[in-house]
């Protein structure tokens, strides 16, 4: 047992309870697979055209000193990198875990009566998931050490890469902690804690890259050993996300005990309580007075029901989902306005010959034009399926979680009626967006690959939300719960999302791909969807009808 000070003695019971459970074994697997898979991918990559398999069966490969060193070089810096995202998206769960799961089991009354203090409790917690994480990492380093074989890889630099992820180990965990010490529940705890991760520690993707572990890991490989820059980014950052991390953790040990039940009485003033209202108020103001209905169609009373009365989930961020939809919603517009507008400036001055000459050598505008509509038709997919992707994986499992859908089964309507009708009242939803989606996929690509690519990419981007609808159907009938079947969804509605923009680079990259190639890749990938939609629509009804 550790003496009771700053950390406590829960450091090693956290760790003793990480290790019963075979989480460490998890995380070791799943940073080996990801340093594993990384390798190869980078290799070949490196080495192309040769194949995977050709270049580790490659006995003429034969590297100079040169090309061995900036390979080790790059290789070094892709592991890190590799090793570095696995710790973003590892560790902010954990630590969330190691506090909502005390609020969840109702265990944390009982640890606040002990002597431990709330400090101690906190960094505690804290300290031991800092040093799971650490521990599992350590798996990492035979990997990386294998660089050494082919030369010029500093063990500098190495080290300087293990003290940026042992900064951002410790800033995820107290990220994680902090969230949890604020929110009610587990799953409020890891949407808030990686919600908080995105903006901190990865600098929001884009805006922040430099100042983000990322960044300033690909700043340290640039620069010489001897650099008095090095020792700054490579030292000096990690112990400034080890101040910040502090702070976090000071945050948390503020706000672990909320005022609710744990909280204990009131303080007593000497002065009179007020009287407390009425509970139910005797006089509901006007705002709250229920809005008018339309009458009840007894022909479908279950589309009614989520038309009119739908139940969102406590975990979906009404007020954030509002702004998000706003600013998708006027960005897609403005986008497909200003391609629409070049598109079609470009078509009527093709018209005259000298411009129709003038332009000819010039694809600028219809590239531009094209990657308006594109990116207007990501953004106009996104505010649709996202919302769709919220209300499929709940309409079934949200049932099952609020303990109505026994209920619900047992009326005589026909079980497969009552799927139709919950995934229709979600899919009429923003259905213009749909549309918009789908027309400027189709209108990007007719710009830049022809009219039959064009609409192979339309109809692909149609049979994509069939798809989308269809697995979210089958995903909320098994799931037990809807954040787990949103979890499952998630991946596909952003593959879904974002397949036009791949399909693009790949049309107009380095290694361009013919038109004709498109058009059949294009109608290939819809057949599958369309094919795969059918088959979970109709499994997701059997299941449900039998009441599995």
């Amino acid at each position: 047992m550790w003496h009771f000070g700053l950390v406590g003695s829960l450091a090693g019971w956290e760790l003793r309870r990480s290790a019963r459970r075979g989480q460490a074994t998890r995380v070791r697997l799943v940073l080996l697979y990801t340093l594993f898979l990384t390798f190869l991918a980078f290799a070949a990559y490196w080495f192309q055209p040769l194949s995977v398999c050709e270049l580790f069966r490659a006995r003429s490969l034969i590297l100079s000193p040169s090309d061995a060193t900036k390979f080790a070089e790059a290789i070094a810096l892709v592991l890190l990198e590799a090793q570095l995202a696995a710790v973003v998206a590892i560790t902010p769960a954990f630590a969330a875990s190691a506090v909502s799961e005390e609020k969840d089991r109702r265990t944390l009354p009982l640890l606040l009566t002990t002597l431990l203090t709330d400090r101690e409790i906190v960094f505690g917690k804290a300290v031991g998931q800092i040093v799971f994480v650490l521990a599992a990492l350590l798996a990492g380093v035979p990997v990386l050490m294998i660089t050494q074989l082919y030369g010029g890889v500093d063990v500098g630099f190495l080290a300087a890469g293990y003290a940026i992820t042992t900064g951002t180990v410790v800033l995820c965990v107290a990220i994680g902690v902090n969230a949890a010490c604020h929110a009610p529940d587990l799953r409020s705890a890891i949407l808030r804690a990686y919600g908080r991760v995105a903006v901190v520690v990865c600098g929001s993707f884009i805006p922040l890259a430099f100042a983000s572990p990322f960044g300033v890991l690909a700043v340290v490989a640039r620069d010489p050993i001897s650099n008095a820059w090095f020792y700054a980014a490579a030292f000096g950052y990690p112990l400034l996300q080890a101040l910040v991390g502090v702070v976090f953790l000071v945050n948390g040990v503020r706000s672990l005990r909320l005022r609710d039940a744990t909280a204990g009485p009131p303080p007593v003033t000497a002065y009179p309580q007020p009287p407390k209202p009425a509970d139910p108020p005797l006089l509901l103001p006007e705002h709250d007075a229920p809005r008018d209905l339309p009458p009840l169609d007894a022909a479908d009373p279950v589309l009614w029901k989520e038309r009119c009365v739908s139940w969102r989930p406590a975990w979906a961020m009404p007020a954030t989902s509002k702004v998000a939809g706003v600013v998708a919603a006027t960005a897609a517009a403005l986008l497909f306005v200003g391609g629409a507008w070049t598109l079609i400036g470009r078509f009527t001055r093709n018209f005259d010959p000298a411009e129709a000459e003038r332009l000819a050598p010039r694809p600028g505008p219809t590239e531009t034009g094209g990657w308006l509509l594109l990116s207007a038709g990501v953004f106009a997919a996104g505010r649709y399926l996202l919302p769709l992707a919220v209300g499929v994986s709940g309409a079934i499992a949200g049932e099952r979680f609020r303990n109505t859908l026994d209920i619900l089964l047992s009326t005589t309507l026909d079980r497969r009626a009552i799927l139709r009708a919950k995934v229709q009242a979600y899919a009429e939803r923003g259905t213009v967006f749909a549309a918009v989606a789908v027309a400027a996929i189709g209108m990007a690509f007719i710009a830049d690959a022809g009219i039959r690519a064009g609409l192979a990419a339309a109809v692909l981007a149609s049979t994509g939300i069939a798809f989308v609808l269809a697995l979210g159907s089958w995903l909320t009938v098994r799931c037990s719960g809807d954040v787990r079947a949103f979890r499952l969804l998630l991946p596909v509605t952003m593959l879904v999302v974002s397949w036009p923009v791949a399909a693009w680079s790949f049309a107009s990259g380095e290694f361009a791909v013919p038109p004709e190639v498109l058009f059949r890749g294009f109608l290939i990938a819809a057949g599958v969807c369309a094919v795969v939609a059918a088959v979970l629509w109709w499994r997701a009804g059997s299941v449900l009808s039998r009441g599995e």
